[in-house]
């Protein structure tokens, strides 16, 4: 595979993840991991959502950076 291309559906990839934390912060969406043998509830914070979305579009927006410059 070329450069560009790993480069452009690593972006892609990143772009989704971050659009995705941001929607499930819009709608207030809960994550829950639900352990079967302890039955333990663990829930993923809003604020971690939000970090997520934050450094994973940064991440997307340096690689289309990098892209453009070759």
């Amino acid at each position: 595979m070329k450069k560009n291309t790993i480069i452009t559906s690593a972006s892609m990839i990143l772009f989704l993840s971050g659009i995705s934390n941001l929607i499930r912060i819009f709608y207030d969406w809960d994550i829950k991991i639900i352990s079967k043998s302890s039955e333990n509830i663990w829930e993923l914070p809003l604020w971690g959502s939000f970090l997520s979305a934050i450094i994973t579009l940064f991440l997307a927006y340096n690689l289309i950076k990098i892209k453009n410059k070759r």
